[in-house]
């Protein structure tokens, strides 16, 4: 076999690690926002989607994964209805040659009515050659301890801020010891942006922004930390806590996952720039941050990070298949500018549908081949060089991230 056609095959056949992922919906809950497959838009925006080049792109390649036309979001969800007859099938040709799952915790959707409809995290392991891993998302697990704080008699002269401080390190600490978890997740992006304070706020600032917290939600609804002191200061902590934790030899827990809000209407673009989080990289150098969805539309801020910090990694996952095949090659050259390989990483975001994880998985690799045969057409480096730079990006330096220690 020619060089070439070796590297085709890897990146086409090589079982991949899909590094960021969220859980597939149950059977019976199926109908839930299948416009989420190839779109980010929310309410109204929804109906204009259908005529976007991403959506246009998935509905012709979910024709040939039905085996059926699909021009509308009505054809896909007969074809999707028909496919779930049985279900573990449709998972199974969705994410084959998938290695392993890191996924998304969703203890945080605990305050959503949906919350149940979720299948468990190790029910993905049916799929895969190796036991799926968890990503706990920092500002739930707050969330949850201000539930419980203002649902449950603190002690006398315990003031709620020492209480909060107190239950949230404690659930932090528990996360670390945790073999399945492997990462953590801020969504702080979307929330109050990523210019965050390298330094913790005092006390008496951080107890006014608790109190905000709950001023702003109540027992029933939940509360959602989006007050900025707050915000920072659960990033600083974990951040701490894995720079200690990687002493350890036995530790799992390796990095905090930056979910940089590809396509959230609620996130500032002027806050989303990953240069702002320049002054905390520094300050925390001991701590493995990942910068998610390919930092879009900041992908080559984000390469640059990666390629001058030691402890930044770029995962590019996300944009795939939320925007169009040309915007999806530029990406991987731009990430591909200054970063280097075992800097880059795979994980496909995809949520709810199985379909969501075969447009991802197929898009990536297809956009990947046409960028890595291209630098090979053009001298810049030989097949074999570009086989590495694929498989790192789909498989060794997620395992080398995140200890998973897989062959």
């Amino acid at each position: 076999m020619e060089p070439i056609d070796v590297l085709r095959e890897t990146i086409w056949f090589h079982p991949l690690i899909d590094s960021h992922a969220h859980t597939v919906l149950k059977k019976d809950d199926v109908h839930y926002g299948l416009e989420t497959l190839a779109s980010a838009a929310n309410g109204d925006a929804v109906l204009n989607s259908e005529t976007s080049l991403p959506v246009l792109r998935a509905f012709s390649n979910l024709s040939v994964f039905y085996g059926s036309r699909c021009a509308s979001w009505s054809d896909v969800e007969q074809n999707h209805e028909d496919e779930c007859d049985d279900y573990e099938d449709l998972v199974q040709r969705c994410v084959g040659n998938t290695a392993a799952f890191l996924l998304d915790d969703h203890d945080h959707l605990q305050f959503f009515e949906d919350a149940e409809g979720f299948k468990p995290f190790d029910w993905h392991d049916r799929f895969t050659t190796s036991p799926t891993k968890r990503i706990v998302q920092i500002e739930g697990l707050a969330e949850a301890e201000i539930l419980h704080i203002a649902t449950t008699e603190r002690r006398q002269g315990e003031t709620v801020w020492d209480r909060f401080r107190k239950r949230f390190l404690d659930a932090l600490d528990r996360a670390m010891e945790d073999p399945n978890v492997v990462a953590f997740k801020t969504v702080i992006c979307s929330r109050t942006g990523l210019n965050v304070d390298p330094h913790s706020s005092d006390d008496t600032t951080l107890a006014g922004s608790l109190i905000r917290t709950l001023d702003l939600g109540t027992r029933s609804s939940g509360f959602k930390v989006e007050d900025k002191p707050l915000c920072d200061w659960l990033v600083q902590q974990t951040l701490k806590a894995i720079s200690l934790t990687r002493r350890k030899p036995d530790s799992t827990a390796q990095a905090l996952q930056f979910d940089v809000g590809l396509g959230e209407n609620s996130m500032s673009l002027e806050r989303a720039n990953p240069a702002c989080l320049q002054p905390l990289i520094a300050q925390y150098e001991a701590s493995q941050i990942v910068l998610l969805h390919s930092a879009y539309p900041f992908t080559r801020e984000a390469g640059y990070l990666a390629s001058v910090y030691d402890n930044v990694y770029l995962c590019l996952g996300g944009p795939f298949p939320m925007i169009s095949r040309d915007g999806q090659e530029k990406i991987i050259r731009e990430s591909l500018e200054l970063t280097p390989s075992n800097r880059l990483l795979w994980g496909t975001d995809s949520e709810c549908h199985p379909e969501g994880f075969w447009l991802a998985n197929q898009q990536f690799r297809q956009a990947l081949e046409n960028v890595l045969v291209d630098y090979v057409k053009h001298d810049d480096f030989d097949a074999h060089q570009a086989k590495k730079i694929a498989l790192d990006i789909l498989f060794d330096t997620a395992n080398t991230l995140y200890h998973l220690r897989l062959r």
